[in-house]
């Protein structure tokens, strides 16, 4: 089996204070893995490290075989990441932003038309991001990580503040999606139940617990 996200004894640590202690864990090609957890746990950290958008204080870690430190460029083309803030503009509406990462990307503008219809953006195509509501806004940032098609999809708090209808059109788009890897974390255990197949329960930045769902 394809190994994905590889960590191996991973820390990262703010002075005194450990945001991610020890960390050891494999992730394989096509699961779907949710980080749980009180918050400060460390799930954040860690998705931002395995992003490499963090850069660990100690331990090992590799993103489809690659060391992604020293092969940043080339392991990021093949993420997609969500995180608590949006990288949409403002002043952009929908449209114009997934323009601009496609561009960003090379990839063609007509791509991300079915996730665009899949995530029932359609109706909003061409609002401006301010004027959208937060799970609007949300389903717009998930086509933008997803425009370049990467094989690592990361999602940070993917269900917070969301409506059940929304967080059931994310659920059903991303269980279609059975030969990425998905890593998200999470709050609420009952939506990640539904979403992925195995639990990783962070506190004080250790993993505690590792178990299928």
């Amino acid at each position: 089996m394809t190994v994905t996200v590889e960590t191996i004894d991973l820390s990262k640590r703010y002075g005194y204070l450990y945001a991610l202690k020890n960390v050891t864990l494999k992730i394989n090609k096509g699961e779907s893995v949710a980080l749980m957890g009180p918050n400060g746990a460390g799930k954040t950290t860690l998705m931002k490290v395995i992003a490499t958008h963090i850069v660990p204080s100690s331990g090992t870690m590799k993103i489809f075989g690659e060391n992604p430190f020293k092969n940043g460029e080339k392991v990021r083309k093949r993420i997609g990441f969500v995180g608590h803030e949006s990288f949409l503009y403002d002043e952009l509406t929908i449209k114009e932003n997934l323009f601009f990462y496609a561009k960003v990307f090379s990839v063609n503008n007509e791509d991300f038309l079915d996730i665009i219809d899949f995530l029932n953006l359609k109706r909003w195509y061409n609002v401006q991001v301010k004027q959208l509501s937060h799970g609007l806004r949300k389903r717009a940032d998930i086509v933008r990580a997803l425009i370049h098609n990467p094989e690592l999809i990361l999602l940070d708090e993917l269900f917070a503040g969301l409506d059940a209808e929304t967080c059931n059109i994310l659920v059903d788009y991303f269980k279609s999606q059975q030969e990425k890897t998905i890593i998200i974390s999470s709050h609420s255990t009952e939506w990640a139940k539904k979403l992925c197949m195995r639990g990783v329960f962070l506190n004080r930045g250790e993993i505690v617990k590792d178990k299928p769902f």
